[in-house]
């Protein structure tokens, strides 16, 4: 079930309630995301879910409800253990429009990495590296606060799942050579039993579009939306350095950022099957989300991402 924007109304009655010292904040309009309604107060941020039950990204069913939780349970914790500023959910209400939960977090200025106006800095590599080695550190506490655990054999079944509904619902919209490389891809590392035998981590599971730099100067500034956390492979936030850097035109501090994350190149050659998974992966969530939503832009972009990557041999067998 879908939810409309909340009223300007709503959002200010949920600012009361979080937050009463910003009862007289002027409350706008922040963003729109796949999950999301952001509306900004003062210097925090408000966030509604857009829809109830799951969605196709979520491990494990996981509600935007339950992300919230998830969220207010550990970012006060892990912002203490971590370099780099993050989001830290203050209050996590159940009582927003329409009964649904809602969240509020101080605002983080920045730009996301993947789609900011300039090039990250020079030593982003190293700052982003170390940011992974501290998530890792955060393992143990993020068990105690109830962070969900996908270990191999359940982060096996839960990419089986994905894969069956990427046939039957995407293969019809896509090329056939697409179809084949796709395939194979996921064939690939399903069967690739390697992939799955990992000492479960923490790990954000999405810091390609939740990782923020600063306009001026490049270097990483914060991160945000830490909802779809787990405790899964380690490979789940190394997309960034094993294809999106050279991407961002900064592939010359992966070996930097590799060595300050306390990866060796033997076991990132290991997680390949899973990285190139998850390459392949972001694209067709596009158009699995505008299935899910009756968007067609969604699905459109989904294609033309897939078709980006047939056309630059990022999409190859195995």
């Amino acid at each position: 079930m879908e939810h409309p924007r909340p009223t300007d109304e709503a959002v200010r009655q949920a600012r009361r309630a979080a937050a009463p010292h910003l009862a007289e904040a002027p409350v706008s309009f922040l963003a729109e995301g796949w999950e999301f309604w952001a509306f900004r107060a003062g210097d925090r941020v408000l966030r509604f879910p857009k829809r109830e039950g799951t969605s196709a990204w979520k491990l494990g069913g996981r509600t935007s409800g339950q992300s919230l939780r998830i969220e207010r349970a550990i970012t006060p914790r892990l912002a203490e253990r971590v370099s780099a500023p993050i989001a830290v959910t203050e209050v996590c209400s159940e009582g927003g429009p329409g009964g649904l939960p809602y969240a509020l977090h101080r605002f983080l200025p920045g730009e996301i990495v993947v789609y900011a106006s300039r090039r990250p800095s020079q030593g982003f590599g190293r700052q982003f590296g170390r940011l992974l080695r501290e998530l890792r550190a955060f393992t143990d506490e993020a068990l105690r606060a109830g962070v969900p655990v996908f270990d191999g054999r359940r982060l096996r079944e839960d990419r089986a799942r994905h894969y069956e509904d990427v046939v039957r619902r995407a293969f019809p919209l896509i090329g056939r050579e697409a179809r084949g490389r796709v395939a194979a891809v996921y064939e690939a590392y399903l069967e690739d039993g390697a992939s799955f035998d990992f000492e479960p981590v923490f790990v954000h599971t999405d810091l390609a579009v939740n990782t923020l730099i600063d306009a001026r100067s490049g270097g990483l500034c914060g991160v945000i939306d830490f909802g779809d956390a787990a405790v899964s492979s380690p490979a789940l936030d190394l997309w960034l350095p094993a294809f999106g850097f050279d991407v961002l035109g900064i592939e010359a501090q992966r070996p930097a950022c590799l060595r300050e994350a306390g990866v060796d190149g033997g076991a990132l050659a290991r997680m390949m099957p899973e990285l190139r998974f998850l390459d392949v992966r972001y694209p067709l969530l596009g158009v699995l989300h505008g299935l899910d939503i009756g968007d067609d832009v969604y699905v459109r972009e989904g294609i033309q991402e897939l078709d980006a990557l047939l056309s630059a041999g990022r999409l190859r067998r195995g």
